[in-house]
């Protein structure tokens, strides 16, 4: 109810005060404190949006219930406010809030929303907190305390959600590239591409998480790039160029985009890097009495050296995706991990090639998947959010850009994304219109600044942009 009388309650609690002071001495004097603070506050259940399934098994809205009493809310005493900094989920209804508030002797009373006057709270009250809410106590002793804002957070975003945004307004500068491989390095997203016979490298800046203009890299291009071969390791680019049979390994630094060449072997594949183990990894050309043998080697301090179980069932001209993690049970074991699309001519075509190599057994295999990934067109593997990711064109009845493949088992099963992570729409429209030219790459968390990076960076054949990314990935951190 509204408080018509507030004055005349504050009157009272002072006359009463008054009263009894002036009583016998034999009566003793009764002190009202004057503390005027809130000590406690939560909520109660409350009111969420929902989609479920009907019974056609197509999306349906709802709205349920949610038990907001555990959401710990920040009481400052000093600067009087209370907010939850976890805020509540999406979609969550707080123009209806019954509260629980704990406060010192006296009166509670707030003002609604709307309104000039105060109320007195009561337990039972639903009150609007779309906008914040002045509360103030008032004290036995008559003293009105200092109000207290109190603020109840909704996330605005699904935190579990992809959100994408794409930029047209920044062509290669090169013209249409195909052929394309993107990886990231020092703040910047680097493409390998060609346009004709021609091979080019550019990149964008997107150190602030938007794209600057393409910029070229023209100095020492040797001919005949690889461009699939573009692998980010030990803080450069690393890439092979030359003949089928005698290409060379070159190192792109990402500091002064000077190249250079790295060693004077003769390669086949370039697989992949493993930061942690500082090592390289690639398929080497070794002619022996006049007889090719390519075989897997290892790059470690400056020398390549043959794996003592050399694996040969590399296939050669296609793009590899790889990605090493740290063992969860031993932290000095790693598992690389390596994908391409399945080029060959049998009935295993169905699926994509997945490779993996443990640290302790210092060889690659063929990954037998449990749960196989279908054989994408232009298939690419990003890390991302702690999870091996894959898509790409069409296979099948499978739409190009359709879905995200999921695996969190290194590659043995991989899983299709059905809710949340997932591509727009207009993706399958835009890789056919860009001639199923397009390649990806993902800024890495960056620790300096936590609300920053983690994004992914869909690199069409022109030179535009689509760039997304997990929404809780960019929260900023309230604890």
């Amino acid at each position: 109810m509204k408080i018509k009388f507030l004055p005349l309650i504050a009157v009272f609690f002072a006359a009463t005060s008054i009263m009894t002071s002036c009583l016998d001495n034999d009566v003793d004097q009764i002190t009202y404190t004057s503390e005027t603070s809130i000590t406690g506050f939560s909520l109660g259940t409350l009111h969420i949006d929902r989609v479920g399934k009907d019974k056609n098994g197509l999306d349906s809205p709802y709205v349920d219930t949610l038990d907001c009493s555990n959401y710990p809310f920040t009481i400052d005493q000093i600067n009087r406010t209370i907010t939850n900094k976890d805020s509540l989920p999406v979609g969550t209804y707080i123009d209806k809030v019954i509260t629980s508030i704990t406060y010192d002797a006296g009166m509670l009373a707030y003002k609604p929303k709307g309104s000039e006057r105060d109320t007195i709270w009561t337990s039972t009250d639903s009150i609007d907190f779309t906008d914040p809410v002045e509360f103030k106590v008032y004290a036995y002793s008559g003293v009105e305390g200092k109000p207290y804002t109190i603020t109840i957070n909704v996330h605005k975003q699904e935190p579990d959600t992809i959100s994408w945004k794409k930029f047209d307004n920044n062509p290669f500068s090169a013209g249409n590239l195909s052929e394309q491989k993107a990886v990231y390095a020092n703040g910047k997203v680097y493409v390998f591409g060609k346009n004709g016979n021609d091979t080019h490298i550019e990149y964008s800046d997107v150190a602030n998480d938007n794209p600057s203009p393409w910029v070229p890299v023209t100095d020492n291009i040797p001919s005949n790039i690889d461009t699939y071969s573009a692998t980010a390791w030990a803080g450069n680019i690393y890439f092979l160029a030359g003949g089928t049979n005698d290409k060379q390994l070159y190192k792109l630094s990402v500091t002064t985009d000077e190249i250079e060449p790295v060693g004077t072997e003769t390669f086949e594949v370039l697989i992949g890097g493993n930061d942690t183990k500082e090592e390289l990894y690639a398929v080497i050309n070794k002619i022996s009495n006049g007889v090719s043998n390519s075989v897997s080697h290892t790059y470690k301090n400056g020398v390549w050296t043959e794996d003592a179980n050399p694996f040969t069932q590399f296939p050669a001209g296609k793009p590899f995706f790889s990605n090493t993690t740290t063992a969860s049970y031993n932290s000095n074991i790693t598992t690389t991990v390596a994908l391409c699309y399945n080029q060959g001519n049998t009935a295993n075509d169905t699926t994509a090639l997945v490779f993996n190599r443990i640290s302790s057994d210092n060889k690659w295999e063929e990954r037998m998947q449990n749960l196989p990934l279908p054989n994408l067109e232009n298939v690419t593997m990003i890390y991302y959010d702690g999870k091996l990711y894959a898509f790409g064109g069409g296979y099948g009845e499978i739409k190009p850009f359709s879905q995200f493949y999921c695996s969190t088992d290194n590659g043995l099963c991989w899983r299709p994304v059905t809710e949340c992570m997932a591509f727009p729409a207009e993706f399958s429209e835009l890789y056919t219109a860009h001639s199923k030219n397009y390649s990806c790459a993902v800024t890495p968390k960056l620790e300096s600044e936590t609300s920053r990076g983690n994004f992914i960076w869909i690199v069409w054949e022109d030179g535009s942009i689509c760039r997304g990314r997990i929404n809780r990935l960019g929260f900023t951190p309230k604890w």
